[in-house]
């Protein structure tokens, strides 16, 4: 069973990473948290999220979504976004952790990138272009402008069973107070916690790219956007 620390309480510098190898004697990445070496997982601060898909059938059948059922996602992204137009977001609160994290795995290559990468002497800084970060900058898609920054979170439907078949999983929706909302519904725009964890350190993707999959297990709706708080006046009509 997974254990999650407030993001509040998580140290970034009690993450370490191991280098290992999978059947194939490809290296492999893992990381762990703190003596226990238990998994790495955080519960994140209030953020909005824009394009969430965490029931249903995840994101099957989206522009972006798989074709095939058995490979859907569910997809929560947490944003920078202010809360009501007023109130910032803790999001970086979180983003400092995941950057933090992101540098110790950085620094992880780079020492060990001939087993990794299978490269020599690459300085930290050409390392560092190879790594995908947690931590994504969001641009207007017209001026090129940076918009804002999110984290990019998914959990595959479909999980394996131990006995070679698969089962449907679903994804726990709690409301403010913690208790689960049967047939609970996220929807964009709303502020939402999420228990968030390292699935996966990948490499070689796209080449030598590497990074870490954050993957998500259940979300609180602690406020949903239909009942956020709304102007009453604006002063710009007022002050002249």
């Amino acid at each position: 069973m997974k254990t999650f620390t407030n993001y509040k309480e998580f140290q970034a510098n009690e993450v370490t990473f191991q280098l290992g190898a999978d059947r194939q004697g490809k290296a492999q990445i893992s990381a762990v948290y703190g003596e226990a070496m238990k998994e790495v997982g955080i519960v994140s601060p209030a953020c909005i999220t824009n394009w969430p898909r965490v029931s249903g059938d995840g994101n099957f059948g989206t522009m972006w979504g798989p074709t095939d059922p058995q490979k859907a996602k569910f997809t929560l992204d947490l944003t920078d976004a202010w809360l009501d137009g007023t109130t910032h977001s803790p999001f970086s609160c979180l983003a400092d952790i995941l950057e933090a994290i992101d540098d110790r795995l950085l620094d992880f290559v780079q020492s060990n990138q001939l087993k990794i990468l299978g490269r020599k002497n690459l300085s930290r800084d050409e390392v560092k272009m190879l790594q995908i970060r947690s931590v994504r900058p969001k641009h207007d898609k017209v001026s090129g402008a940076l918009t804002g920054h999110s984290v990019q979170t998914s959990t595959t439907k479909y999980a394996w069973d131990g006995m070679g078949g698969k089962y449907a999983r679903t994804i726990a929706i709690c409301d403010k107070d913690g208790a689960v909302v049967p047939n609970g519904a996220v929807q964009p725009g709303d502020v939402v916690a999420a228990t968030i964890y390292a699935n996966q350190v990948y490499t070689g993707v796209g080449g030598d790219k590497f990074g870490i999959h954050w993957s998500f297990e259940d979300v609180q709706v602690i406020c949903q956007r239909t009942q956020m708080a709304q102007k009453t006046q604006v002063n710009a009509f007022t002050d002249h």
